[in-house]
């Protein structure tokens, strides 16, 4: 079984972790000073994970004590990322608004300013340390976070803090969709339900099956000790020998 995110705990934070304490030379490029951006596996799907951290909805939500007030959002917000990438991306479109409302009373403009200063150190510290050939999707990713987070800007000059909240915090989910942590997920998921339409439609030799079982096993205990980089060349692998395109 895949373990859920431990709530309250930044999943940004446990992916920096792994990068500091597990990663080897061939599964991770250094790229920059401040912050540090770092891209991860870029051999097989690739991912990328920053020292400074981005905003995070649990942790404004308890730094601002107001977890109580929005706590059916928070549980699902962290419940999203353990579903399929399109389907987590569809629930979180939906609580932005609500907890941006319930948010920036406390945080105000200078507050919303803050975050972006964070959210654009960050993304800069992507684009000039050449982590986007990283893979396509960091590329898409980096886009739709730049989209994001220029709309916020915007909306924050026009007077509109709490919309420039909202927006923040999507240029924010936007980046951690590609974390070493999420993008291994995605790609267990993608394997495993792969493994469950194929199994009577595709016929696979034994050493094949026991090749994508020991794959996708060790892909699943990776991930549970929290080596993000080996799980994601692990599940990569497994969803090449099933047919599943893993981008």
């Amino acid at each position: 079984m895949i373990r859920e995110n431990r709530k309250g705990k930044p999943l940004h934070s446990t992916a920096l972790v792994c990068v500091a304490l597990t990663l080897t030379v061939s599964a991770c490029e250094d790229f920059g000073d401040d912050p540090l951006a770092m891209g991860v596996a870029p051999e097989t799907h690739g991912a990328v994970v920053f020292t400074d951290g981005l905003p995070n909805l649990s942790e404004l939500a308890e730094v601002h004590d107001v977890s109580m007030e929005i706590q059916q959002e928070l549980d699902l917000w962290w419940d999203s990322w353990n579903l399929a990438p399109a389907e987590g991306s569809d629930i979180r479109a939906a609580l932005y608004t609500p907890v941006s409302h319930t948010l920036f009373p406390f945080l105000l403009d200078e507050g919303v300013a803050g975050l972006l200063a964070q959210n654009e150190k960050n993304l800069l510290a992507a684009q000039g340390a050449g982590v986007l050939p990283v893979a396509d999707a960091v590329d898409a990713a980096m886009e739709k976070a730049w989209d994001f987070h220029q709309r916020a800007v915007f909306a924050l000059a026009r007077g509109s803090g709490e919309g420039a909240l909202s927006l923040a915090l999507q240029s924010a989910d936007a980046v951690r969709e590609v974390s070493p942590e999420q993008v291994a997920r995605a790609l267990l998921q993608k394997a495993s339900t792969a493994m469950r339409r194929n199994l009577g439609v595709v016929t696979y030799s034994e050493e094949e099956l026991t090749r994508i079982r020991r794959l996708t096993l060790g892909a699943e205990e990776a991930l549970e000790a929290g080596d993000y980089p080996r799980a994601i060349r692990r599940a990569y692998y497994a969803c090449q020998l099933l047919g599943a395109g893993p981008g």
